[in-house]
């Protein structure tokens, strides 16, 4: 490869790095203007059709808070502190439209996001899981 080619390259890597969003910028897009950020995961997914999700944790008043995951800046699924289930070290919460559900289980202390696509079977027959995809996250 000719240097000039080299060059090139690094100066897209390098301006891809400087330009990519953490989870806490997104956070600030995503949350209300009332709430504070006091976690934000950066979640990498473990399959290679996944894309990589953002988890966050806000406060948005004394003893209510919000959870929300978020994908290219689109909370995907989110749950406050009335709805989230917390049983024993993990939080969960599903989000329903139409006919398609979305669980989202965090593990804290493992780093363990997974996230579970559902499609309703058929009216009052309850949602037959498509697919479940776990994410490493930091």
């Amino acid at each position: 490869m000719k240097p000039v080619g080299i060059f090139f390259v690094l100066l897209v890597l390098v301006i891809a790095t400087a330009n990519a969003a953490t989870c806490t910028d997104v956070a600030t897009t995503t949350l209300p203007n009332n709430s504070e950020a006091i976690s934000a995961y950066e979640c990498t997914p473990e399959q290679a059709d996944a894309k990589p999700l953002c988890f966050v944790v806000a406060k948005i008043s004394d003893n209510q808070y919000l959870y929300q995951t978020v994908e290219d800046s689109v909370v995907i699924n989110s749950a406050t502190t009335k709805t989230v289930q917390i049983v024993g070290l993990h939080a969960k919460y599903s989000t329903v439209t139409g006919d398609n559900k979305i669980t989202s289980t965090f593990w804290p202390n493992a780093s363990l996001l997974i996230m579970d696509h559902s499609v309703r079977k058929g009216f009052l027959s309850g949602y037959e899981l498509q697919k479940s995809i776990s994410y490493s996250c930091k």
